[in-house]
This record gives structure tokens, C-alpha cells and sequence, in this order.
């Protein structure tokens, strides 16, 4: 073992160092074991009824395309994408809907302090989801999670648009520079399981947030490694993926991810969160989801609201008397 590497620390000083220096950092005793048990218990029980009612999406298998698994009126088709793509591990997508045990992990005051530390005074969330790695899952390509972000650039260069760039194609000029972008978005992946080499602790390329470059395909991942209950927090752009699972058992985690209000988030949370997880939020909350106007983004119509409200219709044609 590198002692040089975050290792698992209840100092909130250690972390931050940890998350500048290396990318990374492990938040130790993040989670209670009531906490643990509850988390545990409804994950399980929402992905075997998404399952059993065909709403599973599984990867970590063989790649298809979407657009094959859809009926003549466009419609996807959960079950039988899921079985004809092949994947090991299941994800269950917004967690804001599906229990409060979720809904409280976003009010976790040590991480909350962290995140604050690193994206500043205000931020999104960008996705709160859930990963079961199963046996037999392979690994993911090492990515960043703020792919998105376009580089520095030189006067003068005509570099790939921004409105162009995808997970597979980006502006990769970007040492000429000697600059870097900051970093905008923040995962925290909590442990509901021990996470091992072999079970496929996620894998990160340490110091990989500096390079102002994305992944390189050759480059060395290490497991990031922690008991259950732990917190993997990872800066928006280190390189890092799931691994392989060779164990017997499946590696079950929380993963929420939080962006500037500059960017868009993953999940559209002001139409995809549920009523009745509104009506009991409080300013806290509806701010993370993207309820709040920002320097005067995200209005619609009513320009003196601080907030944006569902059942406020917008302002359309008028007529004067």
C-alpha cells in the first residue's frame, strides 16, 4: 500500500488536502450502521421491483444502441433492452424520488462543508443514482465527468466547438497552454459495501485532475479502497471508472454528483422530481434541485421570483383593456 495516497480519514483538513492534491479523497465513518442498514434495505427493494416490473437498466456488458430497443412509436423498451444489452450492473436513477434514506444523504454536513470547499457558495446537484457492480461486470473505460468542460484555449485557434464535444470527441489541445479548467463538478460514491480491488472499487488515476488533458488509455487506475460506510469523494476531473467485479458478491453504492449552476445537470430534477417530495422540501433542497434563480438563470417569466414554482403558469399573449 502507498501511504502517500488518501487513505481513510475523519479530518475534514486531510480530506480537502487529499481532494486538491490527488483528486480524491476517503471520508471515513461517512455513514452510521443505521444508516447502512436502511440504505441497504430500500436499494434492494427498489432495484428487484424495478426489475420485476421492467424498468431495469443494467450495463457493464456489451454495448447497444437505444434506438433498437424502442417500439414503432418510439417508445423504450426497459426489459428487453436490459436483457439483449447484457449487463451486470444495475443502476437506479433518481434517488430523490424513490426514499427519504436518499433524500437525507444530500444534507450530510461533513460532505456538504467539502463540496463548499471545492465548487464554492452555491452549486447543483447534478444526479443523485445508485450502482449495484454485480459478479462478472467488466470495467469501465477511466472517463471524467466534466468531459464537457472546454479547455483553454489560444487566441486565435479554431478548436472544436463546445457544442460539438461528446464523451468520445473533445478539444485535445490543451498543453500548449499551460493552463487548466477548474473544477466544477463533485462525486461522492458512499460505500454501502466494502470497496476492494477485486469487487471493483472504482479506479482512479491519482493527480489525473491536474493534467488539463483527458484520459489516457494507457494510463495506470489504482482501486480506491474503503470499508462500507465510507465516502469516495472524486474532483470532476480525475480519470477514474468502475472496475470488474471478480468477486461472489455484489458492490452496491450511492452515487451523487454536484455541478456549478452554470452547467446542466444529469437529471432534470424541476420536471423529474415527484410532487410530494417537493411539497415537503425546504429552501435547501429546492436550491440543489434547480428551483432557485441564480444571477437571473433559470426564470421563467416572473423575474422578481427567487424561486420557480411547478404550478406558476408562465406569462403568455396578452391583450390590454
Amino acid at each position: 500500500m502507498n501511504s502517500s495516497l488518501p487513505q481513510p480519514s475523519l479530518s475534514l483538513e486531510q480530506c480537502a488536502n487529499d481532494l486538491a492534491e490527488q483528486g480524491y479523497c476517503l471520508l471515513g465513518d461517512a455513514l452510521t450502521d443505521d444508516q447502512l442498514k436502511s440504505l441497504r434495505k430500500r436499494l434492494t427493494e427498489q432495484a428487484l421491483a424495478e426489475k420485476q416490473q421492467g424498468f431495469a437498466f443494467q450495463d457493464g456488458g456489451h454495448s447497444q444502441n437505444w434506438g433498437d430497443f424502442r417500439d414503432s412509436a418510439g417508445v423504450l423498451r426497459p426489459q428487453e433492452f436490459t436483457e439483449a444489452q447484457g449487463g451486470r450492473n444495475q443502476r437506479v436513477w433518481t434517488l430523490v424520488n424513490k426514499g427519504a434514506v436518499f433524500l437525507d444523504l444530500l444534507s450530510h454536513t461533513a460532505i456538504r462543508e467539502l463540496v463548499t470547499g471545492l465548487l464554492g457558495d452555491h452549486y447543483l446537484l447534478s444526479s443523485h443514482t445508485a450502482n449495484i457492480a454485480n459478479p462478472g461486470g467488466v470495467a469501465m473505460r477511466l472517463h471524467t465527468d466534466q468531459w464537457w468542460m472546454p479547455p483553454p484555449t489560444r487566441i486565435g485557434r479554431a478548436g472544436l466547438p463546445a457544442g460539438s464535444m461528446s464523451r468520445e470527441l473533445f478539444d485535445k489541445d490543451t498543453e500548449s497552454t499551460g493552463t487548466i479548467s477548474p473544477p466544477v463538478v463533485l462525486n461522492i460514491l458512499w460505500m454501502l459495501d466494502e470497496f476492494t480491488k477485486s469487487n471493483g472499487g472504482t479506479r482512479v488515476v491519482p493527480g489525473s485532475h491536474l493534467s488539463g488533458c483527458q484520459p489516457d488509455s494507457t494510463a495506470k487506475s489504482i482501486a480506491a479502497t474503503g470499508p462500507a460506510g465510507t465516502a469516495l469523494l472524486c474532483d470532476g476531473r480525475i480519470w477514474h471508472g468502475t472496475g470488474a467485479n471478480s468477486s461472489d458478491r455484489p458492490r452496491r453504492a450511492v452515487l451523487t454528483t454536484f455541478c456549478t449552476p452554470q452547467f446542466r445537470p444529469q437529471e432534470n430534477y424541476t420536471v423529474g422530481t415527484r410532487q410530494e417530495v417537493l411539497d415537503t422540501a425546504n429552501p435547501d433542497l429546492l436550491e440543489l434541485l434547480g428551483f432557485r434563480i441564480w444571477h437571473a438563470y433559470g426564470r421563467t417569466g416572473h423575474p422578481t421570483d427567487d424561486y420557480i414554482a411547478r404550478d406558476n403558469s408562465p406569462l403568455g399573449e396578452l391583450i390590454p383593456d
